[in-house]
C-alpha cells in the first residue's frame, strides 16, 4: 500500500468523524459513499474505485490474520479501531467478483437511556429478573445502540452477570457494578446457538444476543427464559406483531404450541424502532412497544398474534404505545414532517388517514 492510499483513506475517514456520517461504503465503479442523517452522499471529490484503489482500501483495513479467512469466506465481519480515534464495524463482502467494503461508526461513548429518548416504560422492563425483550426494526435504526444502553443501564445500576453475544462485538462494556462477559461469534464461540447453549450451564443472569440467526438460536434463547433467565435479542421483524408471529413461525407441530406458552409466559416487552429524519436535518428515534398483559398473553398462547395490534393501540396506561402514535406525537412536536411519518409507518395508508383527521 502507497503513502498516498494511507493518507486519502485518512483523509475520508477524518470527513467522516467531521460530517457525523453513521456509514461509508466502498464500491468499485463508485465514489465513496457517507450516510449523513440518513441520506447517502457521494464524496465527489475522491477518486473513484477502481480495483485497484479497492484493493489498496482492503491491504489499509484487513490485518494479516483475516487475509486467509476472507479468501476462504469471502465474507467478513469485525471491528476495526482507527487510530484509537474511532471504532467502525467492518463488513467486507464480494458480489459480481469484486470486494466492496462497508463501515459503520461506533459510537465511543456508551448511550444512556434517556439520551435515546425511548420509552419510560423501557428502564421498567429492565428490572425484571427473568424474561424475553426483543428489540426488532429495519437495518439502521439504531437496535445494538439501544441494546447497549441497556445492558450499560444495568451495569450501572445492579449486581449482575451478563453474557453478551454478538458477530462482531461492537461496544466494550467496562464492569462496573455488574460482570459483563463478551464473546464473539465466529472468534470465542462457533454459532449464536452455541453461545446461548454454553450460557445454560454457566451462572449468568442475563444474556445478550445481537442476532437471533435460525430456529435453533431461538429455541435456546426461550429455553434460557424458562430456565430463569433475563434474555434481551436483537430479532430482524418491522412491528412488535409480525416478530411473534415471526417467531413463532420458526417451529413446527408440538414446537409450536410450546414456543406460544413461553413467550406468553415469559414475554418482558418488544421494543420497535425508527430512525426519522427532523426537519433539520437530524435523526429522531419513533419507538413502539408492546408489553405482556393478561388479554396479551391469552392473545399469544392462541396465536392470535394480529390482535395484538389493538392491545398496543388501547394500553397507554400500562406503557405500550403505537410506532403510528410515536410518529404522530413527534409530527405533533414539529420534529418530523408528516411525509417522514408516513414513509416510516408499518400501515402509511392508515398513517395519512390519521395525519389528515
Amino acid at each position: 500500500m502507497t503513502t498516498t492510499d494511507t493518507i486519502t483513506i485518512n483523509r475520508i475517514l477524518n470527513t467522516v468523524a467531521e460530517r457525523k456520517a453513521t456509514d461509508i461504503h466502498f464500491v468499485v465503479g463508485n465514489y465513496p459513499f457517507l450516510r449523513v442523517k440518513g441520506l447517502l452522499v457521494p464524496l465527489e471529490g475522491e477518486q473513484l474505485i477502481t480495483p485497484e484503489v479497492m484493493d489498496g482500501i482492503m491491504n489499509f483495513f484487513v490485518p494479516e490474520e483475516k487475509k486467509q479467512l476472507l479468501a476462504e469466506k469471502k465474507d467478513l465481519k469485525y471491528i476495526y479501531d482507527w487510530l484509537g480515534k474511532v471504532r467502525f464495524r467492518v463488513h467486507l463482502f464480494q458480489q459480481k467478483g469484486q470486494f466492496s467494503l462497508s463501515l459503520k461508526m461506533i459510537e465511543s461513548r456508551l448511550p444512556t437511556l434517556a439520551d435515546l429518548a425511548l420509552p419510560k416504560i423501557v428502564e421498567s422492563m429492565l428490572l425484571a429478573r427473568q424474561g424475553l425483550i426483543f428489540v426488532t426494526g429495519p437495518f439502521n435504526s439504531g437496535r445494538s445502540t439501544t441494546v447497549a444502553a441497556m445492558i450499560q443501564h444495568i451495569n450501572l445500576s445492579r449486581s449482575e452477570h451478563i453474557l453478551y453475544l454478538g458477530e462482531p462485538v461492537e461496544h466494550l462494556f467496562v464492569n462496573d457494578k455488574s460482570i459483563i462477559e463478551q464473546r464473539e461469534v465466529g472468534v470465542d464461540v462457533p454459532t449464536f446457538a452455541a453461545g446461548l447453549i454454553s450460557a445454560k450451564d454457566e451462572d449468568v443472569n442475563i444474556v445478550v444476543t445481537t442476532k437471533l440467526p435460525d430456529k435453533e438460536s431461538t429455541e435456546q434463547a426461550l429455553e434460557l427464559a424458562e430456565s430463569g433467565r433475563l434474555v434481551i435479542a436483537i430479532v430482524d421483524y418491522y412491528s412488535a406483531v409480525t416478530a411473534l408471529d415471526g417467531l413463532v413461525s420458526e417451529f413446527t407441530d408440538a414446537k409450536v404450541l410450546w414456543a406460544r406458552n413461553v413467550l406468553a409466559d415469559f414475554l418482558t416487552g418488544v421494543i420497535v424502532q425508527r430512525l426519522v429524519p427532523t426537519v433539520d436535518g437530524e435523526m429522531i428515534l419513533a419507538a413502539e412497544v408492546l408489553t405482556n398483559s393478561p388479554s396479551g398473553k391469552a392473545l399469544i398462547k392462541e396465536g392470535r398474534f394480529a390482535q395484538l395490534e389493538s392491545i398496543i393501540q388501547t394500553s397507554k396506561a400500562e406503557g405500550m404505545i403505537s410506532l403510528e402514535r410515536s410518529l404522530i406525537e413527534l409530527v405533533n412536536r414539529g420534529k418530523i414532517k408528516p411525509e417522514d411519518a408516513v414513509n416510516n409507518a408499518v400501515d402509511p395508508k392508515s398513517m395519512s388517514m390519521l395525519l389528515r383527521r
